[in-house]
């Protein structure tokens, strides 16, 4: 039976299924060495991490949570939307999960030109192939190629490379994630709200505003403890949730070596303030 409450939650993490550099299998051997006692698996655009996950739990394993992190735009914005406990096989969250992957395909290829264009960087078929190839690929997986092509020197200069790329591709609206999340079982959730994407800051009124329009579209929850808010923005996001009625969960966005954040580097969250997200996912579990 599973517990009713837990104490060192972490629900916001990532596999080499999206841009982590952990497998599963190490990803869970980290979960188990961070002591935690639940844990979800939010790769981007695609929940097949899941799958390998739950193949390697063990009996005494901490309780685990399938999701997917979708990335989102609009004409307003970017966005991040974590879906949580959905049942992987329904139609909409198939087909959402076929679109962001395509999308992320054409926004890779695109990508190739911009570089070429504006840097002089140029990629064999081969490197190209490889890039391609990879199960969800994305910005990570092209500055790891640059570094080792020596076109940057650092892993922040290579993202820097990519500061004045706009692309058009096609994407999925915050609202047309929160639907396809809902329709199949489960809970959306908006990822680091007040850091829109995770690449800028937005005011108190432009939160407020997003969480206003994301709740009238069936948003559940807020990720109010997140491992680089400040202590004002956690303030700000347990506010928003307690305004307008919303989840609260804990998530420290994990990446094994892409990112210098820990597992389990959630924010110092209140057990209290989370039970109603407990509450919520404990018949999705």
């Amino acid at each position: 039976m599973k517990k009713s409450t837990y104490e060192k939650p972490d629900l916001h993490m990532h596999s080499v299924y999206s841009d982590g550099t952990d497998t599963p299998r190490t990803l869970l051997c980290c979960v188990r060495r961070a002591g935690l006692d639940l844990f979800a698996l939010t790769d981007h655009d695609t929940a097949e991490g899941c799958a390998a996950v739950r193949a390697l739990l063990r009996e005494g394993d901490p309780v685990f949570i399938g999701g997917v992190e979708f990335s989102c735009k609009d004409g307003r914005g970017k966005y991040h939307m974590l879906g949580y406990g959905f049942d992987g096989s329904k139609p909409a969250i198939r087909e959402a999960v076929a679109f962001s992957h395509h999308s992320r395909i054409l926004k890779m290829q695109n990508r190739f030109g911009y570089l070429k264009e504006k840097y002089g960087f140029t990629f064999t078929d081969e490197e190209r192939a490889e890039l391609l190839a990879l199960k969800n690929p994305g910005r990570p997986h092209f500055v790891a190629m640059m570094l080792k092509k020596g076109y940057v020197r650092t892993k922040d200069e290579g993202f820097e490379a990519f500061e004045g790329y706009h692309g058009s591709e096609p994407s999925l609206s915050p609202e047309e994630a929160i639907d396809a999340i809902l329709c199949s079982g489960g809970i959306p959730v908006l990822a680091h709200g007040i850091l829109a994407d995770g690449a800028k800051k937005l005011t108190e009124e432009e939160i407020a505003a997003r969480v206003e329009r994301f709740r009238a579209a069936g948003l559940m929850g807020l990720e109010c403890y997140y491992a680089t808010f400040t202590p004002r923005q956690k303030e700000i996001m347990l506010d928003l949730a307690d305004r307008f009625g919303l989840l609260i969960t804990a998530g420290s966005d994990y990446h094994g070596g892409n990112k210098q954040v820990m597992l389990g580097q959630t924010n110092d969250p209140d057990p209290a303030r989370l039970q109603g997200f407990y509450d919520a996912i404990a018949d999705r579990i």
